[in-house]
């Protein structure tokens, strides 16, 4: 008999919740989500990022906002599709913070040359609206295991770790803008 009581009693209070919760207009709190926080290395939000130089070796590329995902040439010339690309790759450096940041002081005596960074495989500059260089990063080697990629900030004596993705979407970046 209380399994016939149980049931719908049951069943009366979860339709109660439900009508509470559109009567209020609240939504249920997921309370195990984690509300996101970027923690890249460009602290402005990327839409302020209106110029991007790019340079590996004598090669150099200059990007030119002209919209949310759009960008030109010097010249003018849309890049079409890989304007996305070039967004993306600026999204990234505001999103994806290091994973790893190594002190001037922990690399006094160490040999700068497994880091890649002497020349630079990939350097990158994001300008702001004004004309204000914003962000300049250098991309060296990948670490041991291939995961991680040593990168240089100007002017900061620290060694940062990131993801190779965050290098690597600069790589296509440039490889499908020399293409062009």
């Amino acid at each position: 008999m209380t399994r016939h009581v149980l049931h719908p009693v049951l069943a009366a209070l979860a339709l109660l919740y439900l009508a509470a919760m559109v009567v209020s207009g609240a939504m249920p709190v997921q309370r195990q989500l984690v509300r996101f926080e970027a923690k890249g290395l460009l602290k402005r939000v990327p839409e302020e990022v209106k110029r991007v130089e790019l340079s590996r070796g004598t090669r150099r590329v200059t990007l030119l906002r002209a919209g949310e995902t759009e960008w030109v040439t010097p010249d003018g010339v849309n890049i079409g599709a890989a304007g996305l690309q070039v967004s993306k790759a600026v999204q990234i450096m505001h999103n994806s913070g290091p994973v790893r940041e190594i002190e001037a002081a922990g690399l006094v005596g160490s040999d700068p040359a497994p880091f890649g960074l002497d020349p630079p495989r990939l350097s990158v500059k994001l300008y702001g609206r004004d004309g204000d260089l914003v962000l300049a990063a250098s991309f060296g080697e990948f670490n041991p295991e291939g995961y991680l990629q040593y990168m240089r900030i100007d002017g900061n004596p620290r060694l940062y770790l990131m993801s190779r993705f965050v290098g690597g979407e600069w790589a296509e970046v440039m490889t499908g803008a020399e293409a062009r």
